[in-house]
C-alpha cells in the first residue's frame, strides 16, 4: 500500500512553522512551546471536512507492451536448390493467390524430365523386345517337341553317362561326409583348449574383482579421511550462496558489498578446500582406475574366450547342419540314381509329355517378362509425371493474398530450401500481442474489449486468446488480441501500449485515497462523532489515484473526515466547516497492480 508522501511533506513543514511561531511568541511568556502547544490544541476545536462514504464501483486499467503481427503471414520456402532468373517482386507489393513471384533456372529439372523421357523409350523398347522374346519362346516350344521325340531314341546311350555321373557324384558327397567329420573332431579339441583357458581366466578375473573391491574400500576410506564428498558438497553451497547474494535485493549498496564478500571469502575457501581433497585424492583414485582397467581387461579376455567357445559351438552347430543335407542329398541322389535306372523299363511317353509340359513353361516365362516390361514402361511413365512435377517447383507463387513483407532473393542468387524466399503477409486484420502476471491474467476474458495506442492513435480491439503456459523468456502469460480495422501505422513487429480493464470491485465504499493514514500496515480514518474526532481502523482494497476501496471499519452513516491538521488525532475537538461531496464516485483507476491487501 503506497503512502501519502506528498501530504506528508506538506504537513512537515506546517508544524514546522507553526513549532516555530509559538516558540518565539511563548518565548517572553516564560513557557515552552510544547506547552503553549497543548494549551492552544486543549483550547481551540480543529476546523475539518467532512463527507459520508458512498457505495459504488471501482475499475482499475493497466498498461502493457504489445507487438503487432498479422493474424495470417507464410513464409514462401522454395522446394528445390537452383539460381534465381528473376525476381521483380519488392517489399511492399500486393500480391493474390497463385501469382508468379520469381522464377528459378529449370536446367535441373528439365534434364531430370529429359531422362524420365529417356527412361520411358527404352522402357517401350524392353515391352517390344519381351514381346518378340514371347514369340521366340513359342517356337522354341514347337522345336522342342519335335525333339522328344529323337531324344528318344537317344535315351539308353545317356542314361549310362548320366548314371556314370551320378555315382560320381555320390562318391564325392561320401568324401565330403568324412572331411565334415573330421573338421568335427578338430572343433571338438578347440574347444576343450578353450574351455580351459576359460577357466583360467574366471579366476583371475574373481582376483581382479577382489582388487577392484579393495581399492574401492580404499577409495571411500579416503574419501571420508580427507572429507573429498564434503569439500565437493560445500563448494556446490558456497557457488549457490554467491548466487543467491548476487540475486537478492539490498537496502544499500554497502550491504550488498559486506554480502558479497562475505560469500566470496566462503566460495574462496570452499574452492581451496576442494582442490585440497582432490589432491589428496589423486593416489587412490589412480589406484581404483587401475584396478578397474585391470578388471576391465580380465572381463575383455574372458568374453573373447568365451566368444570363441561360442564360434566353435556355432561352427559345430553349422557343421551338423551341413552333414545333414549332405545325407539328405546323398540320399536324394541314390533315389535320383535308383529312378533313373527303372526308366528302362517305364513308357517313356510320360517323359515327354513331363517335358512338354517344361517347355511350356518357357512361353509363360515370356510372357511374364511382357508383363514385367510393361509394369515398367508404366513406372517409367509416373517418372516423367514427377519430373514434370518438380519442373513446377522452379516457379515460386504466392501461397495467399496479402502484402509483401520481405524479399530475400535477387536475380542470379542461389536459393536454396533452408531459406525462406519471400514473407507475405494478410493485413486485414492484425493481431497485437502482451504478457502479463499470473493475478492480471485471472481478470481478462475472451472476448473483452481493450484499446491498442501506437503513436498516440488508439484502436478498438478485443482479446482472442489468453495463453495457460508461461513464456520461458518473460515469465509472462501471453495474451492475443485482434484488431479488425487496422492500416498502414500497424506495422508488422512494432511495438504498441495495451490499455485494458483489470481489478474491479462492485457495491463496496468508496473515499478519498488522501483521507488514509497508516500506523505501520494498519490504514485508519478520522470521523467526525459530534464534535469529536475518532480514529476508525478499516481494512482497505484496491484503490487509484483518488479513490480507494474500504472492506470493514466503515459505514454509509459515518462522517469521514477528508482534511488534514497537525492536531487531528483521536478525540480531539473540532468544528465541521463543510461537507465535501464524495470523491469516491469518480470509479476509474490507472495504477497496475491496484492495493488488494
Amino acid at each position: 500500500m503506497r503512502r501519502r508522501y506528498i501530504n506528508f511533506t506538506t504537513r512537515l513543514m506546517s508544524v514546522l512553522l507553526v513549532t516555530a511561531c509559538l516558540s518565539t511568541l511563548l518565548a517572553g511568556c516564560g513557557q515552552t512551546a510544547e506547552a503553549a502547544l497543548e494549551e492552544d490544541a486543549d483550547s481551540e476545536a480543529v476546523p475539518v471536512e467532512v463527507q459520508t462514504p458512498k457505495t459504488g464501483e471501482l475499475t482499475l486499467k493497466n498498461e502493457f507492451v504489445g507487438t503487432v503481427s498479422p493474424e495470417e503471414s507464410v513464409y514462401v520456402v522454395p522446394l528445390v536448390s537452383a539460381e534465381v532468373l528473376s525476381a521483380d517482386i519488392k517489399v511492399g507489393d500486393t500480391v493474390t493467390a497463385g501469382q508468379e513471384l520469381c522464377k528459378l533456372d529449370p536446367e535441373a529439372a528439365e534434364l531430370q524430365l529429359a531422362s524420365a523421357k529417356a527412361q520411358y523409350n527404352s522402357a517401350a523398347a524392353g515391352v517390344q523386345a519381351a514381346e518378340v522374346g514371347y514369340e521366340i519362346a513359342q517356337a522354341q516350344y514347337d522345336s522342342t517337341v519335335a525333339q522328344l521325340d529323337v531324344q528318344n531314341e537317344q535315351t539308353q546311350r545317356q542314361k549310362d553317362l548320366t548314371m556314370y555321373q551320378m555315382q560320381m557324384q555320390i562318391d564325392g558327397i561320401h568324401d565330403g561326409i568324412d572331411d565334415i567329420n573330421d573338421q568335427m573332431v578338430e572343433l571338438e579339441e578347440d574347444r576343450e583348449d578353450l574351455k580351459d583357458q576359460k577357466d583360467d581366466l574366471k579366476k583371475a578375473r574373481n582376483q581382479a574383482d577382489d582388487y577392484v573391491d579393495l581399492a574401492q574400500a580404499d577409495y571411500n576410506a579416503a574419501d571420508i579421511a580427507y572429507g573429498y564428498s564434503e569439500a565437493q558438497r560445500n563448494y556446490q553451497a558456497a557457488i549457490a550462496q554467491m548466487n543467491m547474494v548476487e540475486g537478492a535485493e539490498y537496502s544499500s549498496d554497502t550491504a550488498y558489498d559486506e554480502a558479497k564478500k562475505k560469500a566470496q571469502d566462503d566460495l574462496d575457501k570452499a574452492k581451496l578446500a576442494l582442490a585440497t581433497a582432490e589432491a589428496n585424492m589423486k593416489p587412490h583414485q589412480a589406484n581404483l582406475q587401475a584396478a578397474q582397467s585391470a578388471a576391465s581387461q580380465m572381463d575383455s579376455a574372458y568374453e573373447q574366450v568365451k566368444d570363441g567357445i561360442d564360434q566353435i559351438d556355432d561352427g559345430k552347430e553349422k557343421l551338423e547342419e551341413t552333414l545333414s543335407d549332405t545325407y539328405k542329398s546323398l540320399g536324394q541322389t541314390e533315389t535320383v540314381k535308383n529312378l533313373t535306372e527303372a526308366q528302362l523299363n517305364v513308357n517313356t511317353q510320360p517323359v515327354q509329355e513331363a517335358g512338354k509340359r517344361t517347355a511350356a513353361l518357357g512361353i509363360d516365362s515370356a510372357a511374364a517378362q511382357v508383363n514385367s516390361a510393361r509394369v515398367g514402361a508404366a513406372g517409367a511413365k509416373v517418372g516423367i509425371d514427377s519430373a514434370e512435377y518438380q519442373l513446377d517447383m522452379y516457379t515460386l507463387t504466392a501461397p495467399i493474398d496479402g502484402v509483401i513483407e520481405a524479399v530475400n532473393v535477387e536475380a542470379h542468387d542461389y536459393a536454396s530450401p533452408g531459406n525462406p524466399a519471400f514473407v507475405i503477409s494478410n493485413k486485414d486484420t492484425m493481431t497485437v500481442t502482451f504478457g502479463v502476471s499470473e493475478g492480471i491474467r485471472g481478470t481478462l476474458r475472451v472476448g473483452q474489449k481493450i484499446e491498442v495506442d501506437r503513436n498516440g492513435k488508439v484502436y478498438s480491439a478485443a482479446i482472442t486468446e489468453i495463453g495457460s503456459m508461461i513464456d520461458q523468456t518473460t515469465g509472462l502469460f501471453m495474451i492475443k488480441s485482434c484488431v479488425s480495422t487496422p492500416d498502414d501505422s500497424l506495422l508488422t513487429g512494432s511495438t504498441v501500449t495495451v490499455t485494458a480493464d483489470t481489478y474491479s470491485r462492485s457495491g463496496v465504499l468508496l473515499i478519498p485515497y488522501d483521507a488514509v493514514y497508516y500506523d505501520d500496515s494498519q490504514s485508519y480514518v478520522y470521523v467526525a462523532e459530534g464534535s469529536t474526532a475518532r480514529r476508525r481502523d478499516i481494512e482497505t482494497d484496491i484503490f487509484d489515484e483518488q479513490t480507494i476501496t474500504v472492506v470493514s471499519g466503515l459505514t454509509t452513516e459515518d462522517l469521514l473526515i477528508t482534511s488534514w491538521s497537525e492536531n487531528l488525532r483521536d478525540g480531539a475537538q473540532v468544528t465541521v466547516q463543510e461537507t465535501s461531496e464524495s470523491e469516491a464516485d469518480s470509479a476509474s483507476g490507472t495504477k497496475e497492480q491496484g492495493g488488494a491487501e
